[in-house]
């Protein structure tokens, strides 16, 4: 494999506070890499690096092997999907509309822009979505639509921040396991930030901890299970494993 995302002795500050120290990580290309912390720990903002929604103060990150310093950042963030909480959608445009606005910033025509929404939104399974409003969603419904929304230019990397973490527990379950299967049909690579330790070990090839603005530990889920590196770690799976019983 090789790393379609690379992050190299990476630091972000804000203020006094260092969101980021030295960090070394590659997302291998075709990976599904999982970051878990609790809140404040680093990983949003190592996320929101990726797309230079934040610029690193130290270190850089390169993605598919160019530096994202000096690239054409409007470029760069076209070919790669980006999907927060609650889809984040224009309640004012419809599931239709809210899937191809990038088609629209991009210049596609109207009927390009209509059927590669109908497309994407039958993969998420939404295929008779389209002229719904956001208000007439349910939660996972879209969450769903977020997806699609990412989908819409067919990015090879996507970049997904705690996507299902405002959703219910039933909703949540039913829609890790949409995305399970949606990730092995789709075969891209994909940055997930969660704070769900459950979550993390149930969809990530590998999982990152993060602390502090600080990697712990990098592993698979069965190892990190096996060997977690600090206290912390041990801890933190611990604790999850006590609020499930």
């Amino acid at each position: 494999m090789s790393a379609a995302i690379r992050f190299e002795g990476v630091t972000k500050r804000f203020g006094a506070l260092a969101a980021l120290q030295d960090v070394t990580l590659d997302v291998e290309d075709g990976e599904l890499l999982v970051v878990i912390g609790r809140s404040g720990s680093g990983k949003t903002t190592l996320l929101r690096c990726v797309n230079a929604l934040e610029i690193p103060d130290a270190g850089r990150v390169v993605v598919e092997g160019q530096p994202i310093s000096g690239s054409d950042l409007i470029a760069l963030r076209r070919r790669i999907g980006y999907v927060i909480q609650s889809g984040g959608l224009f309640a004012h445009m419809t599931v239709e509309q809210n899937v191809g606005i990038l088609g629209r910033a991009a210049g596609d025509a109207p009927a390009r822009r209509a059927a590669r929404a109908a497309e994407v939104l039958a993969t998420v399974g939404l295929a008779d979505f389209g002229p719904r409003y956001p208000g007439e969603l349910s939660g996972g419904q879209r969450q769903r639509v977020g997806i699609a929304r990412a989908l819409y230019a067919d990015p090879q990397i996507m970049l997904l921040d705690e996507p299902f973490a405002a959703l219910d527990p039933v909703t949540r379950m039913e829609l890790q396991d949409e995305f399970k299967r949606l990730r092995r049909e789709l075969r891209k690579t994909m940055l997930f930030v969660t704070h769900d330790v459950e979550e993390a070990l149930y969809l990530g090839d590998r999982i990152a901890v993060f602390d502090g603005g600080s990697l712990l530990q990098l592993e698979t889920p069965a190892e990190l299970k096996q060997h977690p590196a600090t206290d912390y770690i041990a801890r933190f799976l611990r604790r999850r494993e006590q609020d499930m019983q």
